[in-house]
């Protein structure tokens, strides 16, 4: 029992400069320094929300989605086809130009948009200019023509579009050429 007194009294009385026991709650509420602990978490929480407001105003835009149209096709300097299927004469390497235009989700031209074309063993890369077109070159080297075997009866050609603060825009099958 004395020694159960003996911790109570240590935990919840001492004694004073008189020698009279002091309650420590009663001292905690007559502390004056016990109300600085929520004003400085009041003052953290504002700062660390202006932190993050400055840190949100440096994050570029939300990203918008680009839009591809394929005007034309032309087949080794031949007649231009319009739309994005063209035919071809038979199997083969050929020399393929499309010209396109890329825009915006409000058909506003993009300016500097990578577009890339490739596929058929052909590959090639424009910048769109003020104006929103390009004008894709495949088959400039021998090395990036597009090829029909005899037995193929289509060449599916990737498009992708790229630009700064715009989402990737890919096509599996954008160009189409066909043999007759």
């Amino acid at each position: 029992m004395k020694i159960k007194k003996l911790n109570e009294n240590k935990h919840f009385a001492g004694t004073g400069k008189n020698g009279k026991k002091i309650n420590h709650l009663k001292r905690f509420k007559d502390d004056e320094k016990a109300i600085e602990l929520p004003i400085n978490i009041v003052v953290m929480l504002v700062v660390g929300m202006v932190a993050l407001a400055a840190l949100l105003s440096i994050i570029p835009k939300s990203k918008e989605n680009l839009s591809v149209d394929i005007i034309d096709i032309k087949i080794d300097n031949g007649t231009m086809q319009e739309g994005s299927v063209a035919t071809v004469g038979g199997a083969g390497e050929y020399l393929v130009r499309v010209f396109l235009r890329v825009y915006d989700k409000n058909n506003n031209p993009v300016e500097k948009a990578s577009v890339t074309i490739s596929g058929g063993g052909g590959f090639g890369v424009d910048q769109t200019n003020g104006d929103g077109e390009a004008i894709v070159y495949l088959g400039n080297t021998i090395s990036t023509k597009v090829t029909l075997r005899p037995n193929q009866k289509n060449v599916e050609l990737k498009l992708v579009a790229k630009a700064n603060g715009y989402y990737d825009y890919e096509d599996e099958k954008a160009v189409v050429l066909y043999q007759k």
